[in-house]
């Protein structure tokens, strides 16, 4: 997954906040806001958190993942709903948050969304490997040389 980087990680607390503020139309019960808040607070704004956002340490799907982990321990310490498991509360919950993480209260917009982004993520061959020479810092005429001398490497090899 891509890292996060400062800005998402200050959108991502400024749109839990503007639930939290009631400012989001999204449905919801007290224990979610309430699990909300405690994932915020003792999280999201700890010093160790800071810290690994600011290296790129963690990605969308490890904080994802903190939050489901932290409200499937409280929705197990609570008595069963009639007619409601669990794993539908948590489900529901999943869809709530990665609403408020989007920012956005129309699910009508969230295919929108995803479809804008499969296309801008397909990238062609040459982007590709603009990308990877930026990664690795190799000029295109390097990367050239580099190839051939190892294909000149490997035709020494295999006659040995």
């Amino acid at each position: 997954m891509f890292p996060y980087s400062v800005n998402y990680w200050f959108y991502l607390l400024i749109n839990l906040q503007s639930f939290l503020n009631g400012e989001l139309n999204i449905p919801t019960d007290e224990a979610f806001v309430n699990a909300v808040q405690s994932y915020v607070e003792m999280f999201l704004r700890s010093d160790r958190v800071t810290i690994m956002v600011r290296h790129g340490g963690c990605s969308i799907s490890d904080f994802r993942d903190i939050f489901k982990n932290n409200i499937e321990r409280r929705i197990r310490c609570l008595p069963d709903i009639a007619g409601l498991t669990k794993d539908t509360v948590i489900s529901s919950w999943m869809s709530k948050f990665d609403q408020i993480c989007r920012g956005d209260e129309d699910p009508r917009k969230w295919s929108q969304q995803r479809q804008a982004a499969t296309s801008e993520a397909i990238l062609s061959k040459e982007q590709l490997y603009d990308m990877f020479q930026n990664i690795v810092h190799i000029k295109k005429y390097e990367h050239q040389i580099l190839y051939n001398a190892m294909q000149v490497s490997l035709f020494d090899i295999s006659f040995l």
